[in-house]
């Protein structure tokens, strides 16, 4: 009888052993097939509940649009079925907090009494947080520990992964010194948004920015004022437009604006004003204070041209008629 059990306990563990190398091996084939982050996280919330034999699971990772806080995903298992919710964020929550983070109060508070979390690492950094919830007690088997934190390192793999691409990603489409879109990303977005006006949408205006005298800036000042001057400029401009506009940097000391959804052209005019008044304002550039004037070409879309490369040109065109205006340096490829 006593050989019997030791039997059954023995295929129980194996039985629970082949389950969790199979789950592993399903995330496995994920990140070797170069799947995003979110397929992997869906198949870790799939596997998890099962080898770990818990009621509850949570994910923490790091919030994309509120930087320093966690985004929480915890999912609740039982006779009702599977529910998941992304869970408020929290004051609390910052990312740089215990190597467990909100994860533990997160699983009590959605009804776990026992709970285990274990911390995802990338070098030195906690980049997301693995938990589990009990509602009972935890299942006598020392071998889920190193099941969880076998599921962290598949999912600090993935992280790694996705890391690496958003870097080259940013590399290939934002400019290092404004952190604006550059050349490549600005012609994609405004190859877009031509695309939705044909569909039926908003029709907008591209403004094609030069500044007046950067050059002497340069001259006078030295590169290093320079930059600063441009990164400076590049944050003036965001806050000139809408958050759904464009602002891009093409290079030197030349930029562009691509004003979305318009109630109508001549908005784009008072858009340009603000640009020019805005950026008229003194910038402290090391002990010296400067003031900086920008000439702006306009052409409206789809009035003036439907495709890039035609409203490119016109805009340019018109920047360079600007440029002979004084005090007005604000110009139409033709009046709105």
């Amino acid at each position: 009888m006593m050989e019997s059990i030791l039997v059954e306990t023995h295929l129980s563990a194996l039985r629970d052993r082949v389950s969790a190398l199979e789950a592993l091996a399903a995330v496995d084939r994920l990140i070797l097939a170069g799947a995003q982050l979110e397929p992997v996280v869906d198949e870790l919330f799939d596997r998890m509940p099962g080898v770990m034999r818990c009621e509850y699971t949570c994910i923490a990772l790091p919030s994309v649009d509120r930087p320093g806080l966690w985004d929480l995903h915890l999912e609740s298992h039982g006779a009702g079925g599977t529910g998941r919710v992304l869970l408020p964020r929290q004051s609390g929550a910052e990312v740089h907090r215990p190597r467990l983070g909100p994860v533990p109060a997160a699983l009590r508070r959605a009804g776990a009494e026992l709970v285990q979390a274990w911390p995802v690492t990338l070098d030195t950094r906690v980049v997301a947080i693995l938990g589990v919830g009990f509602r009972d007690a935890i299942p006598a088997d020392p071998s889920l520990g190193d099941t969880l934190e076998s599921f962290a390192q598949r999912l600090s793999l993935a992280l790694a992964r996705s890391e690496r691409e958003e870097r080259l990603y940013r590399q290939a489409h934002f400019d290092a010194l404004t952190g604006l879109p550059n050349r490549l990303l600005f012609r994609d977005r405004l190859t877009d948004e031509l695309q939705q006006v044909r569909e039926g949408g908003l029709g907008g205006a591209l403004l094609y920015l030069d500044l007046d005298d950067f050059k002497q800036v340069n001259d006078t000042l030295g590169h290093p004022a320079g930059d600063q001057m441009l990164a400076i400029v590049g944050q003036r401009l965001r806050g000139c437009v809408k958050e759904h506009d464009t602002v891009a940097r093409l290079g030197g000391d030349e930029f562009t604006v691509i004003l979305r959804a318009l109630p109508e052209p001549g908005a784009a005019q008072h858009v340009a004003q603000r640009i020019i008044d805005t950026l008229a304002a003194p910038m402290r550039l090391g002990s010296q204070s400067r003031r900086l004037g920008v000439s702006i070409g306009i052409a409206v879309f789809p009035d003036d041209a439907q495709e890039s490369d035609d409203l490119i040109r016109m805009a340019d065109a018109a920047m360079y008629r600007a440029k002979q205006q004084d005090p007005i340096r604000i110009a139409w490829h033709r009046s709105p």
